[in-house]
């Protein structure tokens, strides 16, 4: 083989290769992710981390400030940040800097369009009214339990039996909403997708609120007494605060892994 056949084979070879490079970055941008699949790419343990902006994934990995898939002390990777980037100090093409690994794949759920219009108007309606409402139940379950153990140990310094009922009344009003706000977040931020966490904190919301009623029903007219009564409604509000706690668990380890 002679001097121009080795030269057009070398160019032949780097052709080849730059071509499938190109082929390959493509079908990196092309690649589609779900929210879930997105959620592993969190950054610990030797992980790459992931964040999704208006539907493209970026790997924000080679980053200083994205030390183990936290930026701030208060933004994770692995999860979609479109509308925490709104209120960040800087704009979103900063993530221009950063490679696209694929994108998010669009919702299969139908979402009317005034929703759509809502949500992009008024960005904090798609993910903050759940950690709004959720922590009203959760912390007036928790006193009504204090309360009531309160009564047991020094039950004449003050009413404590009325003011665990009347933090029992506040836990009931606020949880439908804290359950109809999740359920707008499973819809709306995780597509429906029934992962182990979303399941978890479904049925324990279930017994929750069904738990409350069968407290009310105890206590409406009836102020505990050391009988099995009394005793039953005790101890359904201790269970009722390890359950809002529980709740409280699997919401943080959906939104932080």
């Amino acid at each position: 083989m002679g001097c121009k056949g080795i030269f057009n084979l070398v160019v032949i070879l780097i052709s080849v290769i730059f071509i499938s490079e190109s082929t390959l970055a493509q079908e990196t941008k092309k690649r589609t992710f779900t929210r879930r699949q997105v959620s592993y790419y969190d950054g610990r343990n030797g992980k790459p981390a992931y964040v999704a902006i208006d539907g493209i994934v970026y790997d924000v990995s080679g980053s200083n400030y994205w030390k183990n898939g936290i930026h701030e002390q208060m933004h994770h990777a692995g999860m979609d940040l479109s509308s925490e980037i709104i209120a960040a100090p800087h704009r979103k093409d900063v993530l221009e800097r950063f490679p696209r690994v694929g994108v998010v794949r669009e919702d299969s759920r139908w979402v009317p369009p005034f929703l759509l219009n809502l949500i992009r108007d008024y960005p904090i309606l798609r993910r903050h009214p759940h950690p709004f409402f959720v922590h009203f139940p959760m912390a007036f379950l928790l006193g009504g339990a204090l309360f009531m153990v309160l009564h047991l140990v020094r039950p004449k310094i003050a009413p404590f039996e009325q003011m665990a009922f009347a933090m029992l009344i506040l836990g009931v009003f606020f949880t439908p909403p804290s359950i109809v706000s999740g359920l707008w977040s499973w819809w709306i931020v995780y597509n429906l997708e029934l992962n182990p966490e979303i399941l978890y904190k479904i049925v324990l919301a279930i017994i929750l609120l069904l738990t409350e009623i069968v407290c009310l029903l105890l206590r409406i007219g009836h102020p505990f007494e050391k009988n099995l009564r009394g005793w039953t409604y005790f101890g359904l509000m201790l269970f009722l605060t390890a359950d809002a706690l529980a709740i409280g668990y699997f919401g943080g380890k959906l939104t932080y892994g």
